[in-house]
């Protein structure tokens, strides 16, 4: 096993850099420039990624125990195997699954603590395979079917190893995935129909594209290296559970989430089992 260790100094986007020289992935943080620290809040937040279904969060079970949400089957892997902290009193600890192991609980996902440094489990690198796209409406009933068709679609997409992000300002609409485990000819195939479908819908102006990466720097490098506004208030508001877009109605979630002026999404499903979830932020 590769693992890398990250002193609380370590920005994720140095953390990317080190391991794509060692042709390894790194289930970590994605924002602009990579300035989250990759032994900080991220971690200790819980570890969200769109890059769940296939390696599992940064904590899995963090993710559960923060929002007292229980599955069976859940099939995330945790890839934080040691965490060293200065706690209370003063004292330098290592906490791990055999050493303080309290410790090692209540960090991953609980926040708090002074954290020194946290080692990661990593992934060989691979190419990735991924889809965008985007919209502006000036029709609603064909923002409510698209959206509507994008929720529906999205259990079968983890269950593929597709993992992404998604949101709203206003009337824009921004949607991308990507997956380690499909090639590029399985991506075109997978989303030509929902592509097809937004170009036919009144009063939508659409682009779509699908794109294959080398590897995970060169997606990260693409759409997050750049300048952008970091800083944004964004609170995650609701933790999904799959039921509600594999049984109830994905017309229903879609009404009730375009009511919002924006939001967001990270689709982190558990590939492979009948649990699992979409969350939603809300700026």
């Amino acid at each position: 096993m590769t693992v890398f260790t990250f002193g609380d100094g370590v920005q994720w986007f140095e953390a990317y850099e080190a391991a794509k020289q060692r042709k390894r992935v790194i289930v970590g943080a994605v924002n602009a420039r990579g300035s989250v620290g990759a032994a900080g809040g991220w971690l200790k937040g819980g570890g969200h990624s769109a890059l769940f279904p296939s390696y599992g969060l940064g904590n899995a079970k963090a993710l559960i125990r923060v929002y007292v949400c229980l599955t069976n089957n859940f099939t995330g892997v945790d890839n934080v195997l040691e965490i060293t902290i200065v706690t209370a009193d003063g004292d330098h600890v290592i906490s791990n699954t055999f050493r303080n192991k309290d410790l090692f609980w209540a960090l991953r996902g609980g926040g708090g603590g002074i954290v020194t440094s946290v080692t990661y489990k990593t992934h060989p690198s691979t190419p990735f395979s991924a889809a965008f796209i985007s919209f502006n409406s000036t029709n609603a009933n064909s923002t409510q079917k698209l959206f509507t068709e994008i929720i529906r679609l999205t259990p079968s997409l983890v269950e593929q190893g597709y993992g992404g992000y998604g949101r709203r300002n206003v009337e824009i609409y921004q949607f991308s995935v990507l997956s380690p485990n499909v090639t590029a000819e399985q991506t075109n195939a997978t989303f030509l129909p929902l592509f097809e479908f937004a170009h036919s819908q009144p009063g939508l102006s659409v682009y779509n594209e699908t794109t294959l990466f080398q590897d995970w720097w060169q997606f990260y490098d693409a759409a997050y290296s750049r300048d952008a506004m970091v800083g944004v208030p964004t609170e995650i508001s609701s933790l999904l559970p799959k039921d509600v877009f594999v049984t109830n109605k994905p017309e229903a979630l879609a009404q009730e989430l375009l009511k919002l002026s924006s939001f967001g999404y990270l689709s982190v499903f558990s590939s492979g089992s009948g649990n699992g979830f979409l969350i939603f932020f809300f700026p």
